[in-house]
């Protein structure tokens, strides 16, 4: 193993001595002895697919050992009676021919039962494999099912992926092998599972005890591994105050000042310039550093905006280095004032990249006194005090799982939030243990403030030159009028081609099945108790003298929970069944605006109906929970714990509620009304929304004020020449003459030679009879002359999965395998198998057109089907329409789809020396007059506009690679 293979799989802002004590897990496992060294069997499986029921068996692999000592191996291939998709045969090299002479799945079975015996069965992720291996085999094993990857959540928390040939990889298990073959995983297991024991021995004293006690009631088989380590380790209570006191070291250090209270020095825009060149900084950060023109400039601007009190859009393309161009006057503005400037990004992975890479390198440089935090809104963090409690109150192994998962992140975590926790959550536990403002019981709660981790983040913030957050959390607290992030006078909005839907998103209301349920299931169940029946049970036993006022009020609302929840499925139902009213679309989920003739429709009468008796319900609910807060307020401190949750259940229920009144009154015209329903009866996935339609107006009036200097980036947020559409879209164009400015930027690659555009002349249109079989003709046509690393850019999902039925198996045949992001699919995994193989292609939709970056020989070819014009049936986009008219295809429908396109292409390139070619198959590129501004948005000069049959000619002979086999 070398350190770089584990550093790889490490979650980002891991504490070193816990990265050095993952590191020395696999010598350990070599010779530990734990003291219960019985014989156990390793189990890994193949399948045609995930439905144990639908799906097939093609390969068992086996091995029993004690301890380090292997005993006996078995494998066996299966008949799966079924042709093996391609997309298995390429991830596990089985086909066909090697299982044409297999024996059936119920020998296979009945062998690996005799060779198995009663011995304990190990495997990772156990549900899966228990599933199909008794549905196979007529049945149960005698054995326990021990799951590897539910303990690996529990021994390696700080791992971003607990994958079995990830972690094979992370700790030198593979031993010449390869994934996704059952011997060879099976044998990683099992050299897996001695890992992870010592990994349970490495937590802190008293942890492994603790959590075998964890839900004593539930059958859980993991909870006997869990106390024969523990056994073995010095008996120690554990304490959560007490681990995360040892955790949080360190002296405070003092808040920043706020830049409006104090007359700050700005650094000149020379000053910021000079740290541009060989012998400033960036020339400290990167050995080798090559001034970039477009980058000083960046920066100046930046500085610039920051000095002058002004607005600022910049449109930075690939390769101009932007993150550095605001950081450095940024940090330079923060240190010289001891003021915190603030950094919105939308995604997980830019912030990460600025936390963990950007920043410390940009510290160091600066002598170690850049400090700078991460925050996030207060459900990305962990409870302590709810996470205390769920470790005595959780009753099922599932939630015991996940419990255990989280109280060993603690234990190795002096700081973080939920995104760094890699577990499956379950959205009743992940309530459970979230922080809210609301519940959040402050100067009360033994944890706060420095042991909290939402409140040491806020400190940590508070203390912080640069704060990263998200555009999530900016917003929000825009609209919380400031209650949230530090004073941050000065920002910088990067990715901002996304703020006006984040803004939208924070401003929007709504009333939604899933959420209405949880709360109302978290108040009151007579299945499962809730918050009510706790606060019965500990009124009657702590104060049955006092009590009587407060149980009256816990009746009323019991009764007015329950009809509540009655109500909300009733509702729902009849949301469902709009979807019959509605134009046939071919997809379960639909979106659609809350137009007149909708609300004079019966089926909407309906819905008012019974939403007018949801929203009196839950009126009733919402005055006697103040009634219950304010009663329980004269019983002292025995019930706090509980009153804050209830305030926090409240606060939620009460913005459904209003959620709930803006759509069936409608009345407010600044809002969009919408209603999204899926068409399968089993899926409660409904929700009516109040969206605001202008953002930008919001914006003016909420942020600008109240700041000195945003500064918006992005590599595409100019439609055209200008940036009219960005500024009407966040509330600039409303601002006074000189208050804002732009600036593009183009990049320092050399476009015209590294990225070929092809404009497929003779696709039909969409709209056309034959586009569809033109369309499959090219991309077989292009996918075979470049041999692989095409990424096909969807952005209607039907035609994506239809061709991907016709081309993937002729592909395949020729040895050019095809993903694709299929319904469920996870996009990170779908993004390591296409960058870990460059023969892959990928069909994708919308979340791969933003934000994907595949360097090199990964991605050579972007395939663009059509042009990505939203829906018209959009609700923003038809409340548009019937607004303004043809005027608003101009105004919103043609920039947004021109942004879509600038961001498609974008993933081509990624470096200097990246070279491919974009194909945009849609001939209204060139036929229709808006075609020129979808060509002028792109990156080069000239556009080669051929016929289907000429682009893949032109492909094969300047991009082509010879493929496997052909």
């Amino acid at each position: 193993m070398t350190d770089s293979s584990l550093d790889r799989h490490l979650a980002g802002g891991t504490a070193p001595d816990t990265a050095r004590a993952y590191a020395l897990l696999a010598e350990r496992a070599r010779d530990a002895v734990f003291g219960f060294e019985e014989e156990v069997a390793f189990v890994d499986i193949e399948t045609t697919g995930f439905d144990p029921v639908r799906d097939r068996v093609i390969e068992v692999g086996a091995l029993i050992a004690r301890g380090p000592e292997i005993l006996g191996r078995y494998s066996s291939t299966a008949a799966p009676g079924v042709p093996v998709p391609p997309e298995i045969v390429r991830l596990t090299g089985i086909t066909d021919e090697e299982l044409a002479d297999a024996p059936r799945i119920e020998l296979v079975v009945q062998q690996l039962r005799e060779f198995v015996g009663v011995r304990d069965i190990v495997a990772h992720n156990a549900p899966f494999d228990r599933a199909f291996l008794e549905h196979a085999g007529g049945g149960p094993f005698p054995g326990r099912w021990l799951d590897s990857l539910e303990l690996a959540r529990i021994a390696l928390p700080r791992l971003a992926t607990h994958r079995l040939w990830d972690l094979s990889e992370a700790f030198g298990l593979t031993q010449g092998g390869r994934g996704h073959r059952a011997p060879d995983d099976a044998a990683a297991l099992a050299g897996l599972w001695r890992v992870l024991l010592c990994g349970l021995d490495a937590l802190p004293d008293g942890v492994l005890a603790r959590l075998a006690g964890v839900a004593p009631e539930a059958a859980w088989p993991l909870r006997e591994t869990l106390a024969h380590i523990a056994a073995g380790r010095a008996k120690a209570p554990f304490d959560l105050k007490e681990s995360r006191t040892r955790a949080v070291r360190g002296a405070r250090t003092p808040a920043m000042l706020d830049a409006e209270e104090i007359e700050c020095a700005y650094p000149a825009e020379a000053e910021v310039a000079a740290e541009f060149s060989a012998g400033g900084l960036l020339g400290r950060i990167y050995p080798g550093f090559e001034p970039r023109d477009e980058q000083a400039r960046m920066a100046e601007a930046v500085a610039r905006a920051f000095e002058t009190r002004t607005h600022l859009a910049v449109e930075a393309a690939t390769g101009v280095g932007k993150s550095v161009a605001y950081l450095v006057p940024a940090a330079l503005l923060a240190m010289g004032n001891r003021i915190g400037v603030g950094v919105a990004t939308r995604t997980n992975a830019l912030s990460d990249q600025l936390v963990h890479s950007e920043l410390p390198a940009l510290s160091a440089a600066l002598g170690g006194e850049l400090r700078f935090a991460a925050l996030k809104g207060y459900e990305r963090y962990l409870c302590l005090r709810k996470l205390e409690r769920s470790v005595a109150e959780v009753h099922d192994a599932e939630a015991a799982a996940l419990v255990a998962a989280l109280v060993a992140w603690v234990a190795q975590s002096p700081h973080g939030d939920l995104d760094q926790v890699n577990v499956h959550w379950r959205p009743d536990v992940r309530s459970r243990v979230t922080a809210t403002v609301a519940d959040c019981t402050k100067k009360r709660c033994r944890f706060y403030p420095e042991l909290c981790y939402v409140h040491g983040a806020r400190r940590r913030a508070a203390c912080a030159h640069i704060v990263v957050t998200n555009q999530a959390l900016l917003f929000r607290d825009m609209v919380a009028g400031g209650e949230i992030l530090p004073p941050l006078r000065h920002w910088v909005v990067d990715e901002a081609h996304a703020a006006e839907s984040e803004a939208r998103r924070q401003l929007s209301l709504e009333a939604a099945h899933v959420e209405l349920a949880a709360v109302l299931g978290a108040l009151y169940s007579k299945r499962h108790g809730g918050l009510l029946a706790n606060l019965r049970r500990k009124l009657v036993g702590a104060l049955p003298d006092e009590a009587g006022p407060v149980l009256r009020v816990l009746g009323e609302m019991e009764r007015a929970a329950e009809k509540a929840a009655t109500l909300t499925a009733s509702l729902f139902d009849f949301v469902k069944d709009l979807a019959a009213e509605m134009p046939e679309s071919g997809y379960e989920v639909v979106e659609a605006r809350v137009s007149p003739s909708m609300r004079a429709s019966g089926g909407w009468g309906t819905v008012a109906g019974v939403g007018r008796s949801l929203a009196r319900t839950l009126e009733t609910l919402l005055d006697e929970g103040r009634r219950l807060v304010t009663a329980s307020e004269s019983l002292g401190e025995t019930l706090s714990e509980q009153r804050a949750d209830l305030v926090g259940l409240l606060t939620r229920l009460a913005d459904q509620h209003a959620g709930l009144l803006a759509v069936l009154d409608g009345e407010d015209v600044s809002y969009v009304y919408s209603v999204t329903l899926d068409r399968r009866r089993d899926v409660t996935s409904e929700r009516l929304s109040a969206q605001l339609l202008d953002v930008g107006e919001a914006l003016a009036e909420g942020l600008y004020p109240r700041v000195h200097s945003v500064v918006y980036t992005s590599a595409t947020i100019a439609a055209g020449e200008d940036f009219s559409h960005f500024a009407r879209s966040v509330g600039l164009d409303l601002l006074s003459e000189g208050a804002w400015s732009g600036l593009r930027l183009d990049s320092s690659y050399d476009f015209d030679r590294q990225m070929t555009v092809f404009v497929a002349t003779d696709v039909e249109p969409p709209d056309g009879a034959g586009y569809l079989a033109g369309l499959e003709g090219l991309l077989e046509s292009v996918h075979l002359g470049m041999g692989g690393s095409v990424l096909t850019l969807f952005t209607n999902r039907r035609d994506m999965e239809e061709l991907h039925r016709r081309l993937a198996e002729r592909l395949g045949r020729e040895g050019v395998p095809l993903l694709v992001q299929g319904r469920g699919t996870s996009a990170k995994r779908l993004r390591d198998e296409f960058i870990a193989d460059e023969r892959v292609s990928l069909f994708a939709t919308k979340s791969f057109w933003e934000g994907f970056d595949a360097k090199g020989d990964t991605l050579r070819c972007v395939v663009v089907p059509r042009l990505p014009f939203g829906r018209p049936s959009d609700p923003l986009a038809a409340e548009r329409d019937s607004r303004e008219g043809k005027a608003a295809w101009a105004r919103y429908a043609l920039p947004e789809a021109i942004l879509e396109l600038k961001q498609a292409a974008g993933r081509l390139v990624r470096s200097s020396t990246d070279t491919g070619c974009v194909v945009i198959a849609d001939s209204r590129v060139v036929s229709k007059g808006y075609g020129r501004s979808f060509l002028d948005a792109l990156p080069v000069r000239d556009v080669e506009r051929l016929p289907a049959a000429r682009i893949a000619e032109e492909i094969a002979r300047r991009f082509g690679r010879v493929r496997e086999g052909v």
